[in-house]
């Protein structure tokens, strides 16, 4: 492929490295020249000296050739209008990396439509996804968030004495909102029908939304007991999205925050949480707080370092589990070896999760299962789609394909079943077996790349 990266940041350089080392074609653009020639010295990449917001710099980079455009620079109306012009100049699929997504949400048609990116991924949100999943895991093997968190996707292992095992699909009384759509068995994924039965092995994957997927959880079974209490040291966007996100899970959380208006502030923002102005390295206060008894703590402010002892302490208190924010994604493998659960990188998860992107075989996949044995493809039906006014039992989709989840205009989120019509704009999210994933997004109007 010919790729343009917009910014060469660690999100950009990291992107750079991988990507012409896997062969691709790769032109780099930014306004720091010192950047661009350690990356040019280091890699066979054609660079640009400029901002990659003007339309004469994209020009020079031959933006109108690019197979993928990333815009991944810091700064966010920089990245919004890389990518438009990139588009309208001719690159076929472009990447838009964000800082504030706050916008967005209140109208992600608008702005897909205007800004014309294809990919649209903020550090703060899949940071602060990252960490609750990390919290969330208990019976489950993993966990993975759609629609901003209101729709999850888990796996889970069946054990020999496990309470579905035996039963088929359709004699399952699952709780609303909840549906199986894959089973992975001797690492063969197949997308279950109702004649299908469980078997010990199986690894079943789950898709709904989390409060019913909670209840599911329960009858599964399993040993480790489900995360109740937690302490957070931090008070930026990552951690008042972790916080939020935890309270919507019934999970009492406490906050720590050095500076006092901060304190105040969050006080107000964060219903149902306690905040605390402390210093999470006083020892003393830790112990008065109990935070040894925690089920986790997170050490998720702006600073890597007090992070890393903040999470050490409490470790030695005896909290189960320990989670650190680290901003240098080099120093990930460093957190692990000094005793830390799990080191969580904004930006390796970005750099990470644009490889997938450019790794699939759809630019519609969000995810892979059993090394791409089964995608899970996020689609957006468009007006002049056949699909569009159809009964899911009638839109035609092929067996192997399961209409996991849709989000409606409004922002409405629900597991469909058969009679549910399709609409304009649909979000869709389908768990596709890789054999029939051409033929689905030819069904939605959409060539496969």
């Amino acid at each position: 492929m010919n790729i343009l990266i917009v910014g060469l940041g660690e999100v950009g350089s990291h992107l750079a490295k991988v990507l012409s080392t896997e062969g691709h074609s790769i032109s780099v653009i930014d306004t720091d020249v010192q950047r661009l020639r350690r990356v040019a010295d280091l890699l066979d990449v054609q660079s640009v000296h400029g901002d990659g917001s003007r339309p004469d710099v994209l020009d020079r980079a031959d933006a109108h050739q690019m197979d993928l455009l990333m815009a991944v620079s810091s700064d966010d109306k920089v990245n919004m209008l890389t990518c438009l012009f990139g588009k309208r100049m001719g690159a076929k699929k472009t990447v838009l990396r964000l800082r504030d997504t706050s916008a967005f949400r209140r109208s992600q048609t608008f702005f897909r439509r205007n800004l014309q990116h294809d990919l649209l991924l903020s550090l703060d949100d899949l940071a602060a996804d990252e960490i609750v999943k990390t919290v969330r895991q208990t019976h489950g093997l993993s966990v993975e968030n759609f629609a901003e968190g209101r729709v999850q996707l888990r796996r889970f292992q069946l054990g020999e004495d496990g309470a579905l095992v035996g039963k088929l699909v359709k004699d399952l009384k699952l709780p609303a909102g909840v549906l199986i759509t894959a089973i992975d068995r001797d690492h063969e994924v197949l997308v279950p029908g109702g004649a299908d039965d469980l078997r010990a092995g199986d690894e079943i994957f789950v898709l709904g939304e989390p409060k019913p997927l909670a209840a599911f959880e329960k009858r599964v079974g399993g040993h480790q007991p489900a995360t109740r209490n937690v302490v957070v040291y931090g008070g930026g966007g990552i951690a008042v999205k972790v916080c939020q996100a935890l309270r919507r899970e019934h999970v009492d959380v406490r906050v720590l925050v050095e500076d006092r208006a901060e304190a105040e502030h969050l006080s107000e923002e964060l219903k149902g949480v306690v905040v605390l102005h402390a210093d999470p390295t006083d020892l003393n206060f830790l112990r008065e707080e109990h935070v040894g008894e925690a089920d986790a703590f997170l050490g998720i402010s702006t600073e890597d370092e007090r992070n890393l002892m903040s999470c050490q302490l409490s470790r030695n208190l005896g909290t189960r589990r320990t989670v650190a924010l680290v901003q240098k994604p080099d120093y990930v493998s460093l957190y692990q070896q000094l005793g830390i659960d799990v080191a969580v990188s904004p930006r390796l998860l970005c750099a990470n999760r644009i490889l997938a992107f450019v790794r699939s075989r759809s630019i519609s996949t969000i995810a892979t299962i059993e090394e791409g044995k089964a995608e899970v493809l996020e689609l957006e039906l468009q007006p002049g789609s056949a699909l569009v006014g159809k009964p899911l039992k009638e839109a035609g989709f092929p067996r192997g394909c399961v209409v996991a989840a849709i989000t409606r205009e409004d922002g409405q989120v629900l597991i469909p079943r058969g009679d549910d019509a399709l609409a304009a704009h649909d979000q869709m999210v389908l768990f596709v077996l890789k054999d029939v994933v051409a033929e689905v997004l030819g069904l939605a109007g959409i060539v496969p790349e």
